[in-house]
């Protein structure tokens, strides 16, 4: 249990000032003996531990006590030093934030614990329920089926926690309280008060249910910190960005954690466009500034939701990026899946599969000292379920052409994925950006009903990034063949998936 190496020896605050209204505020990080939430006597204070207002970062001094100007009705937090904890409240929210009292006075209390190098972390992206019957899908599919797992340190749900339906934050924070894990919340584009004045008012009953839109928290030998990304421009309307005081924040925090330390970073809009046919979603310069910052980072990784679809970006010199490796970005894909929307399945609940062709599900980030590796879990399947494979159910005999697609879910440039018929030799299969033909079957069907389910529409298709084709062979013989895909990731382990085709002779 030892406290970040650089913040135990700093004693200066490490902000710059900027014009924005301030307040004077002070208080103590204590050694929480007893658990109890308030400082007794016997619980000493801990010195070099980070405190902030979400622009300022300052380290308690020897006895735990810190002091500055924080932003004017910001709440303040503590950055969780490795081998210490927040307390936990009945749904499981870490409890390390608050509202300063009136004589600006906010201690915070941490628990010590053990935390080893090798930990994982639970990754939900837009759970995004309407109603409380989409809380109960999210319950029934995710929720019970991780009920007590001690496989994860805690959880990060990457925003659009609800659909614009605060009201809802209380039921589906219950329902990923029996999770039993430590969990933590980004703000997303339809978690903002739509009505709010200005972009800082806006995330108003999101800090109320959560606390601060912008905080971090060290665990392991990693840092992890969380950004509104979402820069509310009045009503519906947003773009991604992030203001001066978070740059600020970012800046101040980097100068103070380990250069070799891994630094996630844990948003909502991702960096990069998710179609190029579509207008600006991040803010070029945001994302040239925020480059500038990581660019001598070595171990970095970038996690984002929004898209209801699954991908993998390397960022590298063609995107402005000049660090010495390609910026792993992970776009999670969607625990509601295709809006909670598409046929039920046998228990009423809808199919979820989204506009790529990834069934709903979640993310596993693994964390090894400084390494990071991802990978995704669909809902309602196990966990070797990673390929979706779409052949024709018939193939006339000596025909050339006839195509079979592998949707690997997790899948990026990384992957080798090959394909055989039968016993005979395998063979690379051919990355294409294409729709998903599976999921283009069930989206038309949907439109050839008299009467339209009582579920929601799944979305349109969208381009699939983790879709591979190969063809039949055009001289296999009449009768039952096997066709079998096998997908291996960069660490070297593998899945596959099989399916039955008929090869019918000519009449």
């Amino acid at each position: 249990m030892t406290l970040p190496r650089l913040l135990v020896t700093l004693t200066l605050v490490l902000a710059v000032r900027s014009a924005a209204v301030a307040a004077p505020v002070h208080g103590v990080v204590f050694d929480d003996r007893n658990g109890n939430g308030g400082r007794d006597a016997g619980e000493p204070g801990l010195a070099g531990v980070g405190v902030s207002d979400g622009r300022t970062v300052v380290p308690t001094d020897a006895a735990g006590g810190y002091a500055f100007a924080a932003l004017d009705g910001a709440r303040l937090f503590v950055i969780k030093p490795r081998g210490w904890h927040p307390p936990v409240n009945a749904l499981q929210l870490p409890l390390f934030q608050r509202r300063p009292a009136p004589d600006g006075a906010a201690d915070f209390p941490l628990v010590a614990g053990d935390e080893p190098d090798r930990f994982r972390v639970l990754l939900f992206a837009d759970p995004q329920p309407a109603s409380l019957q989409e809380v109960g899908y999210f319950d029934r599919t995710l929720a019970a089926g991780l009920a007590g797992t001690r496989d994860f340190a805690f959880s990060v749900t990457l925003g659009d926690v609800v659909f614009d339906r605060h009201e809802l934050d209380g039921p589906l924070a219950a329902a990923m309280a029996r999770i039993g894990i430590p969990a933590y919340r980004v703000n997303g584009n339809h978690d903002l008060d739509l009505g709010a004045a200005d972009d800082r008012r806006a995330t108003a009953s999101f800090e109320q249910a959560y606390g601060p839109s912008t905080y971090a928290f060290h665990h392991g030998r990693a840092l992890f910190v969380a950004l509104n990304d979402v820069r509310y421009l009045g009503g519906p309307r947003y773009i991604g960005g992030l203001r001066a005081d978070q740059f600020e924040f970012l800046a101040n925090l980097l100068r103070v954690t380990p250069r070799d330390e891994l630094v996630v970073l844990l948003v909502h809009i991702p960096w990069f466009h998710p179609n190029p046919l579509n207008a600006e979603t991040f803010r070029g310069a945001d994302r040239a500034r925020l480059y500038a910052l990581l660019q001598d980072r070595p171990h970095t990784l970038w996690l984002s939701g929004h898209t209801h679809y699954q991908r993998h970006v390397f960022h590298g010199a063609a995107e402005g990026w000049t660090g010495a490796q390609p910026l792993h970005e992970y776009n999670v894909a969607a625990a509601s899946g295709g809006f909670w929307g598409g046929p039920p399945d046998a228990q009423g609940i809808p199919l979820a599969t989204m506009a790529d062709g990834t069934p709903h599900g979640y993310g596993i980030l693994t964390v090894d000292g400084t390494a990071a590796r991802v990978d995704y879990r669909a809902a309602r399947h196990p966990a070797d379920y990673q390929i979706g494979l779409h052949a024709p159910v018939a193939a006339r005999a000596r025909t050339g052409y006839v195509s079979y697609y592998a949707n690997v879910f997790n899948g990026h440039e990384g992957w080798t994925i090959e394909s055989r018929v039968d016993d005979r030799a395998w063979n690379p299969m051919r990355r294409v950006l294409d729709w998903d033909p599976a999921y283009a079957k069930l989206y038309l069907e949907q439109d050839d009903r008299a009467v339209p389910r009582a579920t929601p529409r799944l979305p349109d298709p969208v381009v699939c990034y983790h879709l591979w084709r190969s063809y039949l062979p055009a001289d296999l013989p009449a009768g039952p063949h096997v066709i079998a895909v096998r997908a291996t990731d960069p660490a070297g382990q593998s899945y596959t998936a099989t399916r039955a085709v008929q090869v019918v002779a000519p009449q």
